[in-house]
């Protein structure tokens, strides 16, 4: 197992942080950050509590969540524990009226914020901070998820409720959830994706969901957005999915890897354990032949992936299909193909089991969705800072952060700038 080393900044990267922050020494990078997220927080938060009975600022509130949640803390009576072993330090750069919120009322408090105002002031922070980042056009994954903790059975003392269901946008570019929104079930994705769509920056980038979304609506709200679509056709969209099916025919699948006119093929060969996996890719510009095509906004092009593994003198082949706005383009094709895992990958598997949101039982659909949002910020902050602990687990990095929390966390913010 990798040793972690302590790790600090040097010169030539206190000079850039100073500079990039227009400030004089660290420690002043340091608290020019914290501030900036405070002013965020005041400015764009709405607090609907009645001032005359208000103890507790807002935005101390919810620093303290997000400060605790980069330590290996999972629900609220842990993070009222957190808060109380480092009071002295949160009060050197909060006003903390009222001392330590109980955990009740960090719970009450988180179930009163709007989480499309608390989403918005993280993802702004975040990319403020990596404001000297140039990106390439981004694929944004969409994918629903379930916090399972949060449902509970009928019994006498109360109703059935259902789990927290909650649909995401993942950026690979900046690696963090961009927008989320409640949903009721799986089914109402659909209708929830024009709508979350609207809250991003679509321009210029490509959309990726699961068959069940592919839509013509959800594919209008996209090129309405002026963005590309890569989405995959199932059994879902019989007719659609069966003329596919035919249309990529052994001979055709053959001229296409031969190079005809406006085609492109990819092949791919990677090894993962005992296995051999080929992926191979097949796009085509020659649409005109399907009779609904007017229907699919932007259709320019249709393709596949055939995923070959061959294992133990076994194999086994997959072939998925999907129709794009994109023109000839092989290789965006198949990453926008391959990184739609990201969300779950990357995202979903770490909130399940680095933040172990399955086990977190909190009733309140609204501060468990708010607590959510705080651990999609912790990971994406983590995620970038990774480089700096050689790569080591982000649940290692927690724990190495938690043993000297007080100066490993600013430190931690210095990382994030520079990454």
């Amino acid at each position: 197992m990798a040793k972690i080393n302590k790790i600090g900044l040097n010169n030539s990267e206190i000079k850039i942080l100073i500079k990039k922050f227009g400030v004089k020494s660290l420690d002043e990078v340091k608290i020019e950050m914290l501030r900036l997220l405070k002013e965020n927080l005041k400015k764009g938060l709405t607090d609907v509590r009645q001032s005359w009975k208000i103890t507790y600022k807002i935005w101390d509130v919810i620093i303290c969540v997000i400060v605790a949640d980069f330590a290996s803390v999972y629900d609220w009576e842990e993070i009222q524990d957190f808060v109380q072993i480092h009071y002295k330090w949160f009060k050197s750069f909060l006003q903390m009226t009222g001392g330590v919120p109980s955990a009740q009322t960090f719970e009450r408090i988180f179930s009163l914020i709007k989480h499309e105002e608390l989403e918005k002031i993280l993802i702004d922070f975040y990319q403020r901070v990596l404001l000297n980042v140039l990106m390439n056009r981004d694929i944004e994954n969409i994918d629903g998820r379930v916090s399972r903790g949060s449902a509970r059975n009928k019994t006498d003392y109360h109703d059935k409720e259902r789990p927290l269901n909650v649909l995401n946008i993942y950026s690979n570019n900046y690696g963090i959830c961009l927008a989320s929104e409640k949903i009721d079930e799986k089914t109402n994705e659909i209708p929830t994706i024009p709508t979350i769509l609207k809250r991003i920056n679509v321009k210029g980038n490509i959309i990726t969901w699961d068959a069940l979304n592919t839509q013509t609506a959800n594919v209008k709200a996209v090129i309405d957005g002026k963005g590309d679509y890569v989405v995959p056709i199932k059994g879902n969209q019989g007719n659609f999915y069966n003329d596919l099916i035919k249309y990529f025919d052994d001979k055709t699948l053959e001229t296409i890897i031969a190079g005809k006119l406006q085609t492109a093929y990819l092949k791919q060969v990677e090894k993962s354990h005992s296995a051999i996996i080929t992926y191979e890719y097949f796009q085509t510009e020659d649409v005109d032949w399907y009779f609904d095509k007017d229907s699919w906004q932007r259709l320019k092009s249709i393709g596949l992936v055939k995923k070959t593994t061959a294992k133990n003198g076994e194999t086994i082949v997959e072939i998925r299909y999907y129709i794009s706005s994109l023109h000839i383009d092989i290789l965006d094709f198949a990453k926008a193909i391959r990184l739609h895992w990201s969300v779950e990958n990357k995202l979903h598997w770490h909130l399940d089991f680095t933040f172990k949101q399955d086990g977190n039982t909190t009733k309140n659909k609204d501060a468990l969705m708010n607590l959510e949002i705080v651990n999609k910020f912790t990971l994406a902050t983590l995620n970038k800072i990774k480089p700096r602990f050689s790569n080591i687990s982000i649940k290692r990095i927690r724990n190495y952060i938690t043993n000297d929390f007080e100066n490993s966390f600013m430190e931690l913010l210095c990382f994030l700038a520079l990454a």
